[in-house]
């Protein structure tokens, strides 16, 4: 029984449906009306997600032809609908200016907390390159002006927010709440001198706050917290959010009341809280723009798949045959052999 085990566990790993002939890289491998999309860019897309699907997998095992064809008709599904929309917004004259999209990626940093000069350095994490991120803004500000241009019914209408709301109680269930802002002086990965000279930096804040200064100008001129310092050093966060210390202090501090000296595993910090909020059910006016625009995403949501799957209906979309016996080989998972009952 463990021999046909082990036999088992290699043979799944083992290659059992390679497709034996030399590709070249010229080769069609699917027609898309009159684009065609070669067997070089198929292949060069499939090695990358291949390779960080390998990462993934545990040590010793392996990926078999049945993932890789699985992969490779994800790779061509995708490339596939990229064409089909292309073509679409090009019979509808769909445009995006350089200046719109220099834009967008302008507001999506400043959402990021990062400067412009930064956002290269920060793709680059994910392996990709400002032409990539200008690429993939532009398509999806095309896309989203097709689907401006092309749907219908857009409105949320009034009784559909108030189903959702009453259909759906325990999204507004808000838990109780502090609201309450802080001052960090980061100690992590510092030695004792800087730490030193931290806890210094930190009892100058104190006593100014103590003071009467205004909090959130101390917050924006000295809190080391790019999470919040830009916003008066403000968090509203339930229990159980936070890290204890600050939890415990924040939660039992009177409303306007400053904190002393809260050390974390961040650093040091003083808090002073804003509001209690009491545990409550928030009421369809306070969540029915919330409610509306999750509708909305969701309405245009369908649609889109809606007017992709119909895009796919009506195109001529021919693949090669050695294609087609990829993806027919992905459709059908391999069989595991049920290990033998060692008798008496």
């Amino acid at each position: 029984m463990r021999v046909l085990s082990v036999l088992w566990i290699i043979s799944l790993f083992i290659s059992t449906a390679a497709i034996a002939q030399e590709v070249d890289s010229e080769d069609a491998v699917v027609k898309i009306n009159d684009k065609v999309i070669k067997e070089k860019e198929v292949a060069a897309e499939t090695s990358k997600r291949l390779a960080a699907q390998a990462q993934q997998m545990p040590p010793g095992m392996e990926i078999n032809d049945w993932m890789r064809n699985q992969i490779r008709k994800s790779v061509v599904d995708m490339m596939v609908e990229q064409v089909l929309v292309e073509q679409k917004l090009s019979e509808k004259k769909i445009k995006i200016e350089d200046e719109a999209v220099t834009k967008e990626i302008e507001q999506i940093a400043a959402n990021q907390n990062l400067k412009m000069e930064d956002v290269p350095a920060e793709i680059a994490r994910f392996g990709m390159t400002m032409d990539d991120l200008k690429s993939q803004v532009r398509m999806r500000m095309q896309i989203e002006t097709l689907i401006d241009n092309e749907m219908k019914d857009k409105d949320v209408k009034e009784d559909e927010i108030k189903t959702f709301y009453e259909e759906n109680p325990q999204y507004f269930e808000r838990p109780e709440q502090v609201r309450a802002a802080h001052v960090l002086i980061m100690t992590q990965g510092k030695n004792d001198e800087e730490k030193a000279a931290a806890q210094t930096k930190i009892q100058e804040v104190l006593q100014k706050a103590k003071a009467g200064a205004d909090f959130a100008t101390l917050a924006k001129e000295y809190s080391e917290d790019p999470g919040s310092k830009d916003n008066g050093g403000e968090y509203t966060f339930p229990r159980g959010q936070m890290v204890p210390e600050f939890e415990q202090a924040a939660f039992s501090l009177e409303d306007g009341q400053v904190s002393d000296i809260v050390e974390t595993q961040y650093g040091y910090h003083v808090i002073k809280k804003l509001a209690h909020l009491e545990a409550k059910k928030q009421t369809l006016d306070e969540v029915k723009d919330q409610i509306k625009d999750h509708l909305t995403r969701q309405k245009r949501s369908r649609f889109w798949e809606n007017y992709v799957e119909t895009m796919r209906e009506e195109a001529d979309i021919e693949f090669s045959q050695a294609e087609q016996k990829r993806r027919e080989q992905a459709d059908q998972p391999p069989v595991i052999p049920q290990q033998a009952v060692p008798q008496g």
